[in-house]
């Protein structure tokens, strides 16, 4: 009687290179993907993006008027840098929704990546764990897709964003502007409420 069962393991090592290259592939590149995100998402649902310490220029005061002087100086340090940084991560997320989602409007994913960015932000400045949450949302979301869907990256679509670039700027731009006063307005009223409204040192001690 023929022998009908076909064989379950790889004949030779170039059959097994073959067979398991693309699972390599895949694991490799969802763990570097994976980890990116949690280093994107951890850093933007901060609310505070820049830890700076400013003790060294309010020596000489105390009180009232220490608080006031390290408000001041972050609130400066805000408007200069903070800018720059949501751009760059708006600008990152919009190229990982054009490569991976498949979505040929490039509008609707430089919309969707700053809408998310300032909606982070936003939310930053009430729950941080709640800022983690959205952060890491549509990143996870558009790998589950990319997955599911085709697995291969939009590179046309890329192609056209990158050359196109220039057409979406004044929309990008404005877009930052609008995030970066958000930002800045939120930074004032909360570095207000530090100045006026100090945390005690129990309240301090439990966070």
């Amino acid at each position: 009687m023929p022998n009908t069962f076909s064989p379950i393991f790889p004949t030779n090592l170039e059959s097994f290179v073959d067979e398991v290259l693309p699972v390599f592939a895949a694991i490799l590149g969802i763990v570097i993907y994976s980890t990116f995100v949690f280093k994107f998402y951890r850093f933007l649902a901060s609310k505070d993006l820049i830890d700076a310490d400013f003790s060294q220029y309010s020596d000489g005061f105390s009180g009232f008027m220490k608080r006031f002087v390290n408000g001041i100086l972050l609130i400066v340090q805000y408007i200069l840098f903070v800018p720059f940084l949501i751009s760059f991560w708006t600008l990152i997320l919009a190229i990982i929704l054009t490569l991976l989602s498949g979505g040929d409007d490039l509008y609707w994913n430089m919309l969707v990546a700053t809408s998310m960015v300032g909606s982070v932000r936003i939310i930053s400045y009430f729950s941080e764990d709640l800022s983690r949450d959205v952060a890491k949302m549509l990143p996870f979301a558009v790998l589950g897709v990319f997955l599911v869907d085709s697995g291969s990256f939009n590179w046309s679509s890329f192609s056209t964003f990158w050359g196109d670039l220039d057409k979406f700027a004044v929309t990008f731009t404005s877009s930052m502007i609008l995030v970066a006063i958000l930002e800045t307005v939120l930074r004032i009223l909360d570095t207000l409420r530090q100045i006026f409204f100090p945390p005690s040192p129990s309240a301090e001690l439990r966070e």
